[in-house]
């Protein structure tokens, strides 16, 4: 197939463009001018695997959570292609896109990104089936719902870093890390085929990103209306 995807649920950016056999991918990971850069590079994916917009069967695209501004970028560069060439978008909530690779995997598989205040978004997954909604918590408190003798995966952006941390704080927890890849776009590509042999809907226009936490600016409202 031919197809167009967006990671965008952390800083580091990445848009990749497939046409059968041929794909082509460009990692953005340069702080605010990813909103200059974003859609010059989605041009360039398209350009190197010969595609123009009208050609492509689908877009896919990470819908959180992560960064507030990367999954704006991502969903609206998504959208206006959607709308000025009729391409249907399908989003992928970011830890199910994660944890997809691992999703034969016999380990519980914790898909972990980075949120602010030494905290993580994570959900968990067993045999690629998801077992509880996506929530974001310190270490401690993840590692309150895990079984220290039963073997754990982490993926994910952060999966080293949790492994590292968790090891810090209690190295009694049988946890490994796997990131072989940087991105999951290859994930989205798959999941996206799969929604649609499934004959699932893509995003309607109204949808949004998945938003586990407050951004800084409702919180900073939040705070001067209570005073």
């Amino acid at each position: 197939m031919k197809a167009l995807a967006i990671d965008c649920a952390v800083s580091r950016l990445a848009v990749a463009a497939k046409n059968e056999n041929i794909s082509a991918k460009i990692v953005l990971d340069i702080g605010i001018k990813q909103s200059e850069k974003l859609l010059p590079a989605i041009d360039y994916v398209m350009k190197e695997t010969g595609l123009c917009a009208k050609e492509l069967d689908y877009s896919a695209v990470t819908t959180g959570p992560g960064t507030f501004t990367g999954l704006r970028l991502g969903l609206s560069a998504l959208k206006a292609l959607t709308l000025s060439s009729n391409i249907p978008l399908y989003g992928i909530p970011s830890l199910d896109a994660y944890a997809w690779p691992y999703r034969k995997a016999i380990e519980t598989v914790l898909p972990v990104i980075e949120a602010k205040e030494d905290e993580f978004f994570y959900s968990f997954f067993i045999r690629g089936e998801k077992l509880r909604a996506e929530e974001d918590a310190g270490i401690e408190e993840i590692l309150k719902q895990l079984d220290t003798e039963s073997p754990v995966l982490a993926c994910g952006p952060a999966g080293k870093i949790f492994c590292e941390r968790t090891a810090e704080i209690s190295p009694l927890y049988s946890l490994h890390s796997f990131s072989p890849d940087e991105d999951c776009c290859n994930s989205l590509f798959e999941i996206a085929e799969k929604m649609i042999s499934e004959k699932k809907e893509p995003l309607k226009d109204y949808d949004g990103p998945l938003y586990v936490r407050k951004s800084e600016a409702e919180i900073v409202l939040e705070a001067k209306n209570r005073s």
